[in-house]
């Protein structure tokens, strides 16, 4: 017998709470999460670094989610060329097998993106789209599918990094900047956007065949990521990443979130409400928003440290603006935000010295520890207040191909219509209605995934299922 059901996947405002001292950071129901690996004598992790038992306490007391790297030029592929190419996610199952035994959600990070994480022969070859196209569907297919990590990982990073600092897409100035994927070839732009707002006329293909790609395995959550956009702050950048995920959407490509990086530097003056700007455009969008590999070191992540760390000027410093930031990411409506590691200075290639985490070299707390959760309590605060739950906007049902919206105050609403894969089946502009109820024909009984967002940044997602 076929019946149309709802079910809420994604959506709500936790109320603030007070966290009593010694509370874990997840515990006010935020996802918080920390990136780690196997490890070895030079960088922390769960089983070679020399501190791992260290490592699996804090993860374990602490976070609710792990992150891991499956980076290619760094051992996630094998041999020299095209022609004996292989995948090896072996350090990365590790992590994963033991965040699903620890009750933790995952995240992989990363299948495609910049060059940078790709091997010399790749950026150099000269290859034909075909082979390309290939090439990247056997690694997602392998990185997805061994392991059964179609089921066991939450959030994939399905791309990340498309451009450079400047906002262009990757060059051919060098092999460094070459990106092979490129070669799968251009396709027009269908942002919609005009004026200053479109910076490019068109997309390079390979990023929404990965998503489209990603999708055939799995149902999790796939997001595409970068850095120098955690801010709306009209830089080129920060457009270009906006038009790209437009693009995506418009194309139907199944994206579900976007990532801010977040590696933010003790030289710079940041202006924390364009962090919280930049998070509400994309929820209006209806994307999940993801700050994936939070630090606060100096202004050039790999060279040694430049100042002076660990004083009491330092250490105010770095905890008020981790409190800042979290403050303004959760207010704004961040689904998680994630460290990109446990302690300090335990990974010899990325802010040695820089003292850029909430533990020190011993796993101890630091006063940013304490400030960093004080924010989330504070952001909570900040988001319960502009999302009461009296007014619950987008609250509402869905039965016999119908949804009832209801607002507490006049907003535009938008609808995008999804298969249960993900892909777009239809888009609506509803424009701006009024205040109160409003129930609107979805013209449709077969299973869908309905995804709602307004222009208070609101958002929610529901799926209509045969049962």
């Amino acid at each position: 017998m076929r019946r149309t059901s709802i079910l809420l996947l994604a959506t709500g405002i936790v109320a603030a709470q007070n966290t009593p001292p010694g509370t874990p950071l997840g515990s006010n129901g935020l996802l918080v999460g920390a990136n780690t690996e196997p490890g070895s004598a030079q960088k922390e992790g769960i089983t070679g670094w020399k501190d791992a038992a260290k490592v699996k306490t804090v993860l374990q007391r602490d976070f609710g989610l792990v992150q891991t790297t499956a980076y290619p030029a760094w051992g996630a592929w094998t041999g020299t060329g095209m022609g004996n190419v292989g995948f090896d996610i072996a350090g990365a199952n590790e992590v994963i097998n033991w965040a699903e035994a620890a009750g933790k959600k995952t995240v992989v990070h990363l299948l495609t993106g910049s060059p940078t994480y790709f091997p010399a022969w790749l950026n150099g070859g000269t290859w034909t789209a075909s082979q390309l196209e290939s090439l990247q569907e056997r690694w997602i297919t392998h990185a997805m599918t061994s392991n059964e990590n179609a089921r066991k990982v939450d959030y994939w990073n399905v791309v990340n990094e498309a451009f450079m600092w400047n906002g262009n897409y990757w060059d051919s100035s060098s092999v460094v900047n070459t990106n092979p994927w490129h070669r799968m070839g251009w396709e027009e732009d269908k942002s919609g956007l005009t004026g200053t707002s479109k910076v490019y006329a068109q997309h390079p293909v390979y990023i929404r065949k990965a998503f489209e790609m990603a999708r055939k395995h799995t149902k999790a959550k796939l997001e595409l990521r970068d850095y120098g956009i955690e801010f709306w702050d009209n830089s080129r950048k920060s457009k270009a990443f906006y038009q790209l995920v437009k693009h995506l959407l418009n194309s139907g490509a199944p994206i579900d979130a976007v990532g801010f990086q977040g590696h933010f530097r003790t030289d710079l003056d940041y202006v924390w409400s364009r962090l919280a700007r930049a998070v509400q455009e994309y929820r209006k969008l209806g994307l999940e928003v993801y700050i994936t590999e939070v630090d606060y070191g100096d202004d050039d992540p790999i060279a040694a440290a430049t100042t002076t760390h660990r004083t009491p000027a330092w250490d105010s410093l770095q905890a008020q603006n981790l409190r800042e930031f979290v403050t303004a990411a959760v207010g704004a409506g961040a689904n998680w935000i994630c460290l990109w590691g446990v302690a300090d200075n335990t990974n010899d290639y990325w802010r040695k010295g820089q003292s850029a985490l909430l533990y020190d070299e011993s796993y101890n707390a630091k006063y940013a520890y304490d400030q960093f959760r004080q924010g989330i309590v504070d952001g909570l605060a900040t988001s319960s207040a502009r999302h009461r739950p009296a007014a619950a906007s987008l609250a509402g049902a869905v039965g016999g191909g119908r949804i009832r919206i209801a607002l507490d105050a006049p907003e535009t609403v938008r609808i995008q219509i999804r298969d249960l894969h993900g892909s777009l089946l239809e888009r609506r502009e509803l424009g701006k209605l009024g205040a109160g109820a409003h129930e609107i024909d979805l013209g449709r009984s077969a299973s869908a995934r309905i995804v709602l967002a307004s222009t208070a940044s609101r958002s929610q997602v529901f799926v209509i299922g045969a049962q």
